[in-house]
């Protein structure tokens, strides 16, 4: 981009400028063009504009950055104005989504808060035209950094990129302060340990001992907004260490059945290789294996999870304990009724067998040597002629045997679809040789196998 069409200076910030690091330089020259034409604009006004929070932290380790957010001068009414496109989506807090192309940007008006009476949002908002004040409220030095674009310098009064040179996470200001005006700091700070790549970072004395004692802080804040950190922290790379300390810490408490700094063998779990290829959702249920289905049921919905997260999590939890029988029949309906997740099934099984896990709907004897074979057995199973769905409808059974529309019809095909996938049948007349060698009409019909897993 030519020197012309690079953003005019902006209101200048009431913080000490520093020169930025070459990687961020680097970021700044590639930012698209709509970010610049709102930097221009609000220059244009006699506003300030800087980058701030997550993605000058992300743009300073060097890496994605996913989401960008500034930080003006202007109060949010005379932002709206300038950008008349512009969407309101927080505006009581100085917040508001700017258009920038086939993207949004959200843009917050400096100001300061207080009285954080509930332990989750200030009473109070006053509007300013001080970064600095600004950066004082924020939680983390790492997240109290700012980046003037138009000048291509960083603003870093709280030295969050010393900080980050030493793998440290430290609060702005008293680490007691900070995470007692909102206990969802508290998820967020172990979420920040978790620095992919580069491992774990540790906290600094004072906020590792203000995080043990407002653990009970997170009773005040909403289910859905500890859902959303906690699955972060599920996601990351390094969960099995961030968890742990979790554990330790009496965090997990808070928010999980049981007591965990003593569930040793599920904490062991995490760390085996196979962990690292399940998402945050499979491991969640792997932590609550031990849990009673009625505990992790009342534990999901207390958390706000989607239907569809709860009855995957439930699903997984169900099948616990359970294993196919070793033989290409019985493995392919394993394969058929879990498709993709069948081989993640039998990498479930072997971590818990590996550290003596025992679900809470039993557990078969075998150990997890007999599960890598099964994980070797699927591997080797060619797919089937036919692939998975049934050859036969109801008509066609209906007329080879006379029965109408009703619960028998359906049992017994199900029967048949399940033959099919057992011995790999490839036409509809062996489909029909297995019905004539079935006694189904001395049988009750309640009795019939189903295409199921665990049966």
């Amino acid at each position: 981009m030519s020197d012309r069409d690079w953003p005019n200076p902006a209101l200048e910030a009431d913080v000490p400028a520093l020169e930025c690091p070459p990687n961020v330089i680097d970021w700044i020259g590639k930012l698209p063009k709509p970010i610049l034409e709102i930097a221009s604009t609000v220059a244009e006004h006699g506003g300030g504009i800087w980058i701030v929070g997550g993605a000058v932290r992300d743009a300073c380790l060097g890496l994605e950055v996913h989401d960008i957010d500034f930080a003006v001068s202007l109060e949010p009414q005379r932002m709206m104005e300038i950008f008349p496109d512009s969407i309101p989506t927080g505006i009581d807090y100085g917040t508001i989504s700017l258009r920038g192309g086939e993207q949004f940007y959200e843009a917050t008006t400096l100001r300061t808060e207080s009285n954080y009476d509930d332990g989750r949002r200030p009473e109070q908002v006053d509007w300013g035209v001080s970064l600095s004040e600004d950066l004082e409220r924020r939680d983390f030095t790492i997240n109290a950094m700012a980046i003037d674009i138009a000048r291509k310098v960083m603003h870093d009064p709280h030295h969050g990129l010393q900080d980050m040179e030493r793998g440290m996470l430290r609060a702005v200001g008293q680490a007691h302060r900070r995470i007692s005006e909102d206990g969802l700091r508290i998820l967020r700070a172990y979420r920040f340990l978790d620095r992919g790549k580069a491992g774990v970072w540790t906290f600094d004395f004072e906020l590792s001992e203000a995080l043990r004692q407002n653990s009970h802080m997170l009773k005040a804040v909403t289910h859905e907004r500890i859902w959303m950190e906690w699955l972060k922290i599920l996601n990351g790379k390094n969960m099995a260490q961030v968890v742990e300390k979790m554990a330790h810490d009496g965090v997990l408490d808070c928010f999980l059945p049981g007591e965990w700094s003593a569930q040793h063998l599920r904490l062991a779990a995490l760390y085996h290789p196979f962990v690292h290829d399940f998402n945050g959702l499979t491991r969640f249920a792997l932590l609550l294996a031990e849990s009673f289905s009625i505990e992790v049921e009342q534990s999901l919905v207390e958390l706000k999870l989607s239907k569809k997260e709860r009855t995957y999590i439930l699903d997984l939890h169900e099948r616990f304990g359970t294993l196919p029988v070793d033989s290409r029949a019985s493995l392919r309906v394993f394969r058929a009724v879990l498709e993709e997740h069948a081989e993640q099934h039998l990498k479930l099984e072997v971590v818990l067998r590996s550290h003596k896990i025992s679900p809470s709907m039993g557990s078969g004897s075998e150990d997890a040597d007999a599960v890598y074979a099964l994980l070797e057995a699927l591997e080797t199973l060619t797919p089937l002629k036919r692939g998975h769905d049934s050859l036969i409808d109801g008509h066609w059974l209906m007329e080879r045997t006379g029965l109408g529309k009703g619960r028998a019809l359906g049992r017994l095909k199900a029967w048949l679809h399940r033959l099919q996938i057992e011995r790999d049948l490839d036409t509809s007349a062996d489909i029909e040789t297995a019905l004539c060698s079935l006694h189904w009409t001395e049988e009750n019909h309640m009795d019939w196998p189903q295409l199921q897993f665990p049966d």
